[in-house]
């Protein structure tokens, strides 16, 4: 296999999910035992990078950012965190979910049961679309995949067909208590646009809430061009604030980073200022990181 990216950097593009990792050895070990993904990085947060993201405690925790077989640039940067015992995954605000593109989510799905994965969806079809075949499992570190073997294009969006068994991040799931508020913030300071919008049968969110199981649930998506990088997901009574410790980052799935083209033109208030660090996802370029109206946090780094 000839490991390079898929496309270039470019406005919107997903460059990694952070995941606060109490157990970060076995929990990369699972990554490439059973994703068969790479460690691109390995190292220690730096007292700029642990400034830049508002977690001051952060700094000389160590940090593993590992990448698809495919070579694609995108990237899980997994964090060495303390656990926060009051978490529980798809029951807070904030990123809940990684979406990644796979070529055989049955084949998966076999590989998964005897793993350190915990399995909370089975493969099924989406009541929208035949293009879309995903399952649902959560890794050691309370993070939840969106494991989705892609079939096609959707008529209003391009997706990702992998390259590699278990590919690259396309879509971030995040859990709002107002979904057209967390959308605009995306359209007000970034400049991006919004996609559709649905009423689905959502079975791990009625899971999580022991709702029934044809309880729809409403979302919608930003994009750029026909690009979908977040799903948005209107999460029902009885979300909380996600726990956390201060100065940390938060549990589970803790920051998601795009690629901008321009942090000068950037609306949103930055954390603080633009910086530049060496490592990937960094790779030398300026970022900078803000906090989206659902308290999630996100990190922008410039193209080029």
């Amino acid at each position: 296999m000839i490991r390079q990216d898929c496309r270039e950097d470019g406005e919107g593009r997903i460059k990694a999910a952070t995941v606060s990792a109490p157990h970060i050895d076995a929990t990369a070990r699972s990554y490439q035992d059973y994703l068969g993904y790479i460690t691109v990085d390995e190292g220690t947060v730096s007292p700029e990078q642990a400034w830049a993201w508002g977690a001051s405690k952060m700094e000389g925790k160590r940090q593993i950012v590992m990448g698809p077989e495919s070579g694609t640039k995108v990237y899980i940067r997994l964090v060495e965190n303390e656990p926060v015992p009051d978490y529980e995954y798809l029951k807070t605000f904030g990123w809940n979910a990684i979406e990644i593109t796979v070529t055989d989510v049955e084949a998966l799905n076999d590989r998964l049961k005897e793993s350190p994965f915990k399995i909370i969806g089975d493969p099924t079809y989406l009541d929208f679309s035949d293009k879309i075949y995903p399952m649902q499992a959560v890794g050691l570190a309370d993070e939840v995949f969106y494991l989705n073997q892609v079939r096609g294009n959707l008529p209003d969006y391009d997706l990702p067909m992998a390259r590699s068994f278990v590919d690259h991040i396309f879509i971030m799931i995040l859990a709002a208590p107002d979904v057209q508020k967390a959308v605009d913030f995306y359209l007000d300071h970034f400049g991006w646009s919004q996609g559709n919008t649905y009423h689905v049968k959502y079975g791990v969110i009625n899971d999580a809430f022991n709702l029934p199981e044809e309880t729809p649930h409403y979302l919608s998506m930003t994009c750029v061009g026909r690009i979908v990088n977040n799903e948005i997901d209107q999460y029902p009574e009885g979300t909380t604030i996600r726990p956390g410790k201060e100065g940390l980052l938060p549990p589970g799935i803790a920051m998601t980073s795009y690629i901008v083209e321009d942090l000068d033109r950037v609306k949103a208030p930055f954390i603080s200022p633009p910086l530049r660090l060496g490592t990937p996802p960094y790779e030398g370029r300026r970022s900078a990181c803000c906090i989206g109206a659902a308290g999630e946090l996100i990190e922008l780094i410039e193209a080029r």
